[in-house]
C-alpha cells in the first residue's frame, strides 16, 4: 500500500515567515525568533537599546532632576493659569507657558530612567526615551519661537501687533506639538536604530535649533543695543536733559542697560548651548569612533544628562527671573499653606523670612 505523503506545514511556510521577518526588521522591528511577541527580552537581543545600563549615580541624578524639573515648571504653569495680579496673561507668557508643559513631561520621564537601576525592563525605557523625545523636541521649537517672537518685537515693534496674535500663538502651538509628536513616533519605529536616530534628532533639529538661536538673539542685541546708543545721542542733543544729567550719566546708565541685554541674551543663548551641544556632540562621535566604547558610552550618558538639565534651567531663566512671575509664585504659595489673602502684603511677609528662602526664589 502506498501511504500519503505528510506535509509539514511549518516547513511549508518557513520561506514566507523568514522573508516576513527580514521585511519587519528592515523597518525597524526587532527580530521575534522564538513567537512569543509580549516578552519584552526579545528587544534586547534583537535591538541595541543604548540606556538600558543605568549606573547608581545616574539613577540619582536622574531622581534628583526629576523633582526639580518638576517643581520648578509647576510652580510657572500655576502662577500663569492663577495669574493672581491679572499681568501674566500676555503672547510671550503663553509661549512660556507652552516650553514650562513641555519641560514638565521631563520629569516623569527622568524618573522612569532612574527607576531602570532596579528594574531593567526595555519597555519601561522605551516609554522614557520616547516621553524624552517629546518633550526635547517641543521644548527646543518653543524656545525658538519665543527668539522669532522677541526678534519680531524688536525688529518691527509697529507690525508686530499684526503678527503677534492669539490666532497665530494657537497655530504655533499646534506645529511644535505635531512636529514633537512625529519625532516621538518614529523614534518607536527605530527603536532598533536608537544611535543612529539619536544623531539623525541631533543633526537635523537641534544644530539648527541652536544656529537659528545665536543668529536671532546676536540680531537682537545689535539692534538693541542701535535704539540705546540713539537714544543717548538724542538725550545729548536735548539741552533739558543735558542740565538735568550729565553726558558721563547718561552714558553710564545707556552701558548699564547694554550689559543687562547682553546678560539676558547670554542666559537665553549660552545655558542652552552649554547644555546641548556636548550631547550633540557624543551622538556624532560616539557612531564613527570604535576605541574605548565603554569610556565614550559612559561620558556620552552623562552628556545627555546634561541636555536633560535644560529644562530645570528654562523655568529660572524665562519665568522665575522677573519680578512679576515671582510675585506671582509667592502669592499662591503663601495663599496656600498660609490661607493668607493674595495682596501686597503676602509679599511683603514673605520678605521677613530666612534670606536663604528668598534668596532660592528671589535669584
Amino acid at each position: 500500500m502506498i501511504r500519503p505523503i505528510q506535509h509539514d506545514r511549518s516547513a511549508m511556510y518557513e520561506p514566507v515567515m523568514q522573508l516576513l521577518v527580514t521585511d519587519f526588521s528592515l523597518i525597524g522591528f526587532p527580530l521575534f525568533s522564538s513567537g512569543d511577541w509580549m516578552n519584552d527580552s526579545h528587544l534586547t537581543n534583537s535591538c541595541v537599546l543604548v540606556g538600558l545600563n543605568i549606573s547608581t549615580g545616574m539613577a540619582v541624578t536622574a531622581f534628583t532632576l526629576s523633582f526639580f524639573t518638576m517643581l520648578g515648571n509647576v510652580l510657572v504653569v500655576v502662577a500663569i493659569a492663577v495669574d493672581p495680579y491679572k499681568e501674566l496673561r500676555t503672547i510671550p507668557n503663553y509661549l512660556i507657558l507652552n516650553l514650562a508643559v513641555c519641560d514638565l513631561f521631563v520629569g516623569p520621564s527622568e524618573l522612569l530612567l532612574g527607576l531602570l537601576r532596579f528594574s531593567n525592563s526595555s519597555y519601561l525605557y522605551l516609554v522614557a526615551y520616547t516621553c524624552i523625545y517629546l518633550s526635547m523636541v517641543a521644548s527646543a521649537l518653543t524656545i525658538l519661537t519665543l527668539a522669532f517672537e522677541r526678534y519680531i518685537v524688536v525688529a518691527a515693534p509697529l507690525q508686530s501687533k499684526e503678527f503677534l496674535i492669539y490666532s497665530h500663538l494657537k497655530l504655533a502651538i499646534v506645529y511644535i506639538w505635531l512636529i514633537a509628536a512625529c519625532v516621538a513616533l518614529l523614534s518607536l519605529l527605530n527603536k532598533c536604530h536608537e544611535a543612529e536616530y539619536r544623531r539623525i534628532v541631533s543633526n537635523a533639529i537641534g544644530i539648527p535649533t541652536i544656529v537659528f538661536m545665536i543668529v536671532l538673539y546676536l540680531r537682537i542685541f545689535y539692534l538693541v543695543r542701535k535704539c540705546i546708543r540713539r537714544d543717548l545721542e538724542q538725550s545729548i542733543g536735548s539741552e533739558q536733559q543735558s542740565l538735568l544729567r550729565s553726558v558721563d550719566e547718561l552714558t553710564e546708565d545707556i552701558r548699564k542697560r547694554e550689559r543687562e541685554v547682553a546678560f539676558s541674551v547670554f542666559l537665553f543663548v549660552g545655558v542652552f548651548f552649554v547644555c546641548w551641544v556636548p550631547c550633540f556632540v557624543m551622538e556624532n562621535v560616539i557612531p564613527v569612533h570604535r576605541k574605548e566604547p565603554s569610556k565614550l558610552k559612559t561620558v556620552g550618558d552623562w552628556a545627555r544628562f546634561l541636555g536633560l538639565l535644560n529644562s530645570l534651567l528654562n523655568p529660572l531663566i524665562y519665568a522665575l527671573r522677573y519680578n512679576k512671575f515671582r510675585k506671582a509664585a509667592l502669592a499662591i504659595i503663601f495663599s496656600s499653606f498660609f490661607a493668607l489673602r493674595i495682596s501686597d502684603c503676602v509679599i511683603e511677609r514673605a520678605k521677613l523670612w530666612p534670606a536663604l528662602f528668598m534668596q532660592f526664589f528671589c535669584i
